[in-house]
């Protein structure tokens, strides 16, 4: 007997650039109170309109409690014309902790034995008294599991594909990626993560798709309502 069908797709959503990102000099994290740069507000209404543009429909909607993680999600559901209301913040979304090193200068914390030692632990590499990449994902996993678990029982139950949005950090989203990529775990910070990019991942009766990674198009090529909008004020 074949299984029934059912469709999740989660959309696992990168921040937009922060100051922080913008000025690429100290280490941000967990704890560092960290807001949008001007870009990152304009990244995130485009990606507000593309998936307006898309028609993409959200049944959940799940945020990290970073200031820059809200802020991106806050944008681009209200282009999308979608109560903010809808958001459901969680700790367990946070980017990597780094630990003692939240705040430094990267020029301080990424000594020439901390590189040595980052190049021979690669997925077990602990900031002090921060996360490996190890630990994220199975901080990651615990809470996205039943949520997933629980989508695909209402799709079965209502026959519809379940949408999920995820706004999250880089490091945290690398993790879930080789996790369900099943890659060399040693690699996994190679799986680029661009502000705004959308990372797409299927369930379905048939097993796990890793449908899309990295897409930040929104940012490079215009929509064409947008593009409509722009030749109307030349």
């Amino acid at each position: 007997m074949s299984p029934k069908p059912f469709q999740v797709r989660l959309y696992i959503i990168r921040h937009a650039e922060s100051e922080i990102n913008a000025a690429s000099t100290h280490i941000c994290g967990q704890n560092i109170p960290c807001m949008l740069s001007s870009l990152g507000h304009e990244q995130a209404m485009l990606l507000g309109e593309r998936l307006k543009y898309q028609n993409i429909k959200f049944d959940s909607i799940l945020c990290s409690t970073a200031v820059r993680a809200q802020q991106t999600a806050e944008i681009a559901l209200k282009t999308m014309n979608i109560d903010i209301s809808k958001l459901i913040i969680s700790s367990k979304l946070l980017e990597q902790s780094q630990g003692s090193w939240e705040g430094m200068s990267r020029a301080l914390a990424f000594t020439p034995e901390v590189i040595q030692q980052w190049n021979e632990l690669h997925f077990e590499f602990c900031p002090p008294n921060g996360e490996s990449k190890r630990m994220v994902q199975k901080r990651a996993l615990a809470y996205l599991e039943p949520i997933i678990e629980q989508a695909k029982n209402q799709s079965l139950n209502e026959n519809r594909e379940i949408s999920i949005g995820i706004f999250t950090h880089a490091n945290l989203i690398q993790s879930i990626l080789q996790y369900y990529l099943q890659s060399n775990p040693k690699y996994a910070w190679l799986i680029q993560q661009n502000n705004t990019a959308i990372n797409e991942i299927l369930f379905n009766e048939h097993g796990i798709s890793v449908v899309k990674i990295n897409d930040d198009s929104h940012l490079r090529f215009l929509i064409p309502d947008m593009q409509n909008e722009s030749l109307d004020n030349l």
